[in-house]
């Protein structure tokens, strides 16, 4: 290559940096919505209590989010929907005194007033054996147990598919009833899982048997940034580029 030909390479390449370096850039930023992953249901719930509210002297509970119970013997997964209000009447007064709201006999408690309230025609003594198991599960001495599964059995037909029961209070908001989520259902089942395995982990993966609407999120529009080739020259300045 002779002296010529490598001055008009130098040239020629000095002349594309410097066509490089005065084009006109564009950026484009785009902002996505990132959506929190669903956190796992809680299988041992705190009922909330409904102040200046009771049903016939009874005090008022209601819950903040679903509430999934399975049980063993039949395998069928029970889930009571937040917001449903429950007073625990499912349980004859003379069983009410067993019931602690604010412990574990409440839990299975919410899951009887559930089955109770859905109705299912010819399976009140299962809700009442479900109650039971339920009971013990939660850690509830046998002998108050047989007594609170005594007292459904001899005396809580009274209380079985109440149209009155099927209410939904918003404890943020416990003057106003809201509107039932769905309509009553058939069964008090959502699922059938043969002696409820792989219950809990399912419940892990945030899984929902009433999903909840997916909160609408605005992601601001799309940001464009364009830079010239004075844009270098202004940075280069005393008095210009970016402000700190």
């Amino acid at each position: 290559m002779t002296l010529r030909s490598k001055l008009s390479l130098v040239a020629a390449l000095a002349l594309a940096l410097a066509v490089a370096a005065c084009t006109t850039t564009k950026e484009t930023t785009v902002f996505v919505p990132v959506v929190a992953p669903t956190p796992p249901s809680s299988l041992t719930p705190q009922p909330v209590m409904l102040f200046n509210q009771s049903k016939e002297g009874r005090k008022l509970f209601t819950l903040e989010a679903e509430f999934p119970y399975c049980d063993v013997e039949t395998g069928k997964v029970i889930v009571v929907p937040r917001w449903y209000v429950t007073d625990f009447a499912s349980v004859p007064w003379y069983g009410q005194g067993f019931i602690d709201p604010q412990g574990p006999t409440a839990r299975a408690a919410i899951v009887h007033d559930w089955l109770y309230a859905v109705g299912e025609p010819g399976k009140r003594a299962e809700a009442d054996a479900i109650f039971l198991r339920a009971m013990l599960r939660y850690g509830v001495k046998p002998f108050q147990a047989n007594l609170a599964y005594q007292a459904v059995k001899t005396g809580g037909e009274r209380g079985y598919a109440l149209p009155g029961d099927w209410r939904f209070i918003d404890p943020r908001r416990q003057t106003v009833n809201q509107p039932p989520p769905f309509a009553r259902p058939r069964t008090g089942a959502v699922r059938v899982m043969p002696r409820c395995q792989g219950f809990e982990a399912l419940i892990q993966t945030g899984w929902r048997a009433y999903p909840l609407p997916k909160p609408v999120i605005a992601a601001p529009p799309s940001v464009t940034t364009t830079r010239t080739p004075m844009d270098g020259v202004k940075e280069r300045l005393p008095w210009g580029g970016k402000k700190k």
